[in-house]
């Protein structure tokens, strides 16, 4: 039998929208001349197709079939990949229509919740190369952005930007071996 594993695309997908959202945060691209609307909604297109639907493909795709792996390990990645996938709909959500700051920062404190149980599976598996600190550096962005959202700080986010960069590095060695590479 031929098995084709569907994480491909959904680190794919991840690591694109956390490089484009870092290398924002950090200030590449940008200058005085930025259509802060223009950039908004492309950072919410990037957010929605690469980080929302391509994750939200691979988890369907892990729950639906068998990749050659036990089906509770494929459960368990399927909802890594489904919350952060949602999550990346929710924060393109944000950028084409912005919402309350104070239910953002609720939702940031959900989403930490569940990374951090994501996170001990993954120490408990003995996976914390790559995976467990792919999912420390989400659960410390998570921390960070709320307060990037509340007032502009430029240290935070570039923090931010510096650990978005970070969680696609990390999470390179994954995409490799889904590759088979």
């Amino acid at each position: 039998m031929n098995v084709v594993n569907p994480e491909a695309i959904g680190l794919f997908g991840l690591m694109v929208t956390v490089w484009v959202f870092g290398l924002e945060q950090l200030g590449f691209g940008l200058n005085k001349e930025t259509d802060p609307e223009k950039l908004g909604r492309s950072l919410g297109n990037v957010a929605l197709w690469f980080g929302g639907v391509a994750q939200l493909f691979t988890a369907l795709c892990m729950y639906l079939f068998d990749m050659g792996l036990p089906p509770e390990t494929r459960v368990y990645l399927g909802t890594i990949f489904a919350t952060y996938g949602l999550f990346w709909v929710v924060v393109a959500m944000h950028f084409y229509n912005p919402g309350d700051k104070k239910v953002y920062a609720h939702f940031f404190l959900g989403i930490f919740f569940m990374t951090a149980l994501f996170s001990y599976k993954a120490i408990m598996l003995g996976k914390v190369w790559p995976l467990g600190t792919v999912l420390v550096l989400i659960n410390l962005l998570t921390v960070l952005l709320p307060f990037t959202w509340y007032r502009q700080n430029n240290f935070i986010t570039k923090i931010c930007g510096a650990t978005n960069i970070a969680i696609g590095v990390c999470a390179l060695p994954i995409l490799l071996h889904a590759m088979g590479i």
